[in-house]
């Protein structure tokens, strides 16, 4: 049955891209078919990870496939075991958001083409299934190829300047990234003498602790790339903007989650041997980073006015929050006690965030979608008044806003607050240097939460509070029925897990058994109902997470708002325009996003390094100032002190190259002996 289901979700994947070959004279058949093939292979996807997860199988594949020996020196596998299944279902779930969501968002956008979204998405979600099932170092690579392929072609087919620019440096990151993944995995596999992962399993353990950490610094570097870890995140504020944005959806909230799979797949699986203990700089390292990346994606966040754009950096900020849930259960697996069962709860929380960040970032960006495909505009400072023109994608954005801002009843408090918990009680159990740091950690998470929430507020306030500052945005009507129902879908996990997590914890069973061993989280965290979750962590006394409270404070909410709602109806008030000096209300009287984070852009100075652009026009005079432009933008520390500079020296050196390049045969000769020479005296002593 399991066997039957691979085949159907992969099958419907290639049927979806061979659909395109219809081209865009049937663009509307296209899109229907194509995404319908979409949804046929998501919902397989689903039903066969499901099984998996509930099951119990955690240690063991619960599918294990031959594949045709396509080449002489390698077989080829699939397998699913919990942590595969696990994020099978994540990549799914959004998939069928985006499937749904698809067709419509398409054709309110004419001048894309259909056949080329078709293929690229169906080949770029099947792509990331095969990553995740590969049983073998082969069938990754290639998959992983192929999801970079695809996701590169969503990116640039508009063919925009932008479009192209951003394409260029995703595959430029990307490339580099699976170079490094080659290195690790071919070194792996000539010790293993195969590319099963079996095999390198096996193999591993004749590796010294060095050689481990140089692969696994190597693989992690890679993935980080992908994953859109700081510093190696440039590129994902340029490309997510740039794709559709149900190809946005499925990018920043499952392609970077397919990177986290490599990190626990290779960080705590294929370079460890079974029951050891990891090197303490592999958690130290992935620790830091994420709370880097944490802290340094919000930041961003808060000052960008593009809608997409502030979405992807806050993508950055949460793929953080889980590299800080990773990075405690490194420090803390195979140690014993406490220390187990608090990397329980670490990977617990890491695992649940990343089916919650999907869930929340996928919605916020089909709404970012909706909201582009009503008024042609992203930019928040040209928006407004969107509210009681769109009221579904404005109450749905909000629902978003509020999981993404760690608030309950929402699923984001709960996977927050869970990793807060591994922090403050693994703290404990590292003691001395070692705790105080992770302290610091958990208040850099507590930092993120509050700045993610002043960021949504500025995002929803903005772009759907007040009055609308300009014609595109009074212009605005709901969009159709289809993208409504693809954002429902998401919403609806969001409410679900938020409202009933003690339930969302039995599925993280099998994943984190899968590569701790031991007891499950559901061992460690005692559900009370399905509204209070309370984690033990190993330490003699819980701390209780209360659902109850926040769903009691949820339906005061809902009833007051009711009230404001049915108040006016039932009394009579004399309704009078707001006193202005004399002057009509206009939109200019409304806040802007700038003005929001301007002054978290002075209490943050010394990170923030801003360009300002003014530009006058005076009359004959130079003292008449007929207009005043004034433009200011963050730049980023990364891309300006290390990127930029980096093109600079690669275009120097290029130039120089080509002043060399006369185009005169016995030149090139010359130089091809040279460097011949070169490396038989480098390389030809041994």
């Amino acid at each position: 049955m399991a066997i039957n289901g691979l085949w159907i979700m992969l099958g419907t994947y290639c049927a979806g891209a061979a659909v395109s070959l219809l081209g865009d004279r049937w663009a509307n058949v296209t899109r229907v078919l194509g995404h319908a093939c979409l949804l046929i292979g998501a919902l397989s996807g689903v039903a066969l990870a499901i099984p998996c997860m509930t099951a119990g199988v955690a240690r063991t594949a619960a599918l294990h496939v031959a594949l045709p020996q396509y080449f002489p020196f390698a077989n080829m596998v699939i397998a699913l075991d919990g942590l595969s299944a696990f994020f099978l279902m994540v990549v799914s779930i959004v998939a069928i958001a985006a499937a749904i969501y698809g067709p419509a968002y398409l054709k309110s956008h004419a001048g894309s083409s259909s056949a080329v979204e078709v293929m690229g998405i169906n080949f770029f979600v099947g792509s990331m299934a095969l990553v995740l099932v590969a049983g073998d170092a082969l069938t990754f690579l290639l998959a992983w190829e192929g999801m970079t392929l695809a996701s590169y072609a969503l990116v640039v087919y508009e063919g925009k300047k932008t479009n192209t620019h951003a394409g260029l440096v995703y595959i430029i990151m990307a490339h580099a990234g699976t170079a490094l993944l080659m290195v690790v995995f071919l070194t792996l596999t000539v010790h293993a003498g195969s590319f099963s992962f079996a095999a390198i399993r096996t193999a591993v353990v004749a590796l010294s602790g060095p050689e481990r950490s140089v692969l696994f610094f190597l693989a992690l570097i890679g993935l980080a790339a992908k994953a859109g870890v700081v510093p190696l995140h440039i590129w994902l504020p340029q490309a997510h903007p740039a794709a559709p944005s149900h190809v946005s959806a499925l990018m920043s909230g499952v392609m970077l989650k397919v990177a986290i799979y490599g990190v626990l797949r290779l960080g705590m699986d294929l370079l460890v041997p079974a029951g050891e203990p990891l090197p303490p700089s592999w958690g130290w390292t992935v620790l830091v980073l994420g709370s880097i990346s944490a802290i340094v994606g919000v930041l961003y966040a808060l000052q960008q006015h593009d809608l997409k754009r502030l979405l992807a950096f806050h993508s950055v900020e949460n793929v953080g929050i889980i590299l800080m849930g990773i990075g405690m259960a490194m420090l803390l697996a195979h140690r014993g006690g406490a220390s187990d069962a608090l990397a329980v709860l670490g990977l617990a929380a890491a695992l649940l965030h990343t089916l919650n960040h999907a869930a929340f970032k996928g919605l916020l960006f089909l709404s970012a979608g909706a909201v582009r495909s009503a008024t042609h505009i992203l930019n928040i400072e040209d928006l407004g008044g969107l509210a009681r023109r769109m009221p579904w994608t404005a109450w749905l954005f909000l629902l978003g806003a509020v999981a993404i801002s760690a608030l309950p009843p929402l699923n984001g408090f709960v996977s927050e607050w869970m990793t807060y918990q591994t922090l403050i009680l693994g703290s404990i159990q590292l003691g001395s240097g070692s705790g105080l740091a992770v302290i610091t950690a958990a208040a850099v998470l507590a930092l993120t939460g509050a700045l993610a929430a002043a960021c949504f507020v500025k995002a929803f306030g903005v772009t759907f509070l007040g009055r609308p500052r300009s014609r595109h945005a009074a212009e605005a009507a709901e969009v159709a029925p289809s993208m409504r129902a693809g954002m429902v879908v998401l919403a609806g996990v969001c409410v679900v897990i938020g409202i009933l997590p003690g339930y969302a914890i039995f599925i993280l069973n099998a994943p984190v058994m899968s590569l701790l061993g031991g007891a499950g989280p559901s061992a460690l965290v005692t559900i009370r109902g399905p509204l209070v979750l309370s984690a033990i962590g190993g330490m003699g006394t819980g701390t209780a997470v209360s659902i109850t409270a926040a769903v009691t404070f949820f339906g005061v909410l809902a009833l007051a708002v009711l009230g404001v709602i049915i108040w006016p109806r039932v009394t009579k008030s004399r309704r009078e325009p707001t006193w202005t000096c004399g002057m009509t209300p206009v939109s200019r009287f409304d806040y802007t996003a700038t003005a929001f984070a301007k002054p978290l852009r002075f209490i943050f100075a010394l990170f923030y390094q801003s360009k300002r652009t003014v530009s006058r026009k005076t009359g004959v005079s130079p003292y008449e100032l007929r207009e005043l432009h004034w433009q200011s933008d963050v730049v980023d520390l990364a891309q300006e002190h290390f990127y930029n500079r980096l093109q600079s020296v690669v275009t120097r050196v290029a130039h120089a190259i080509r002043s060399k390049s006369t185009g005169r045969i016995h030149a090139y000769i010359g130089y091809v002996l040279v460097t011949l020479l070169i490396t038989l005296l480098v390389f030809g002593r041994g």
